[in-house]
């Protein structure tokens, strides 16, 4: 089953990633959990660099800088998690 967290502390850019991932995730009709992780502890021991991050399915695609766009997020789904029925 895929798996997006997304990691961060509550601020607000953290706040707008997750809301943007959920907006785009019901888009794109997929059928993947999005959870918050926002335990220190957790997040050090993820292996990202700086935060808000997203990991799917185990793996780092964005961290820290800054959020990715719509048109990011749309090609990070659409070529992870999108099996070529949910094109």
């Amino acid at each position: 089953m895929n798996k997006i967290l997304v990691l961060g502390l509550g601020n607000s850019r953290h706040r707008q990633l997750f809301r943007q991932l959920e907006d785009v995730v019901r888009e794109l009709d997929l059928t993947a959990p999005i959870e918050q992780v926002m335990d220190v502890e957790t997040i050090l021991a993820s292996g990202v660099s700086s935060i808000p991050a997203i990991i799917v399915n185990g793996k780092v695609f964005f961290d820290g800088k800054t959020n990715p766009t719509r048109a990011e997020l749309r090609r990070l789904f659409l070529s992870v998690l999108a099996s070529p029925s949910e094109h």
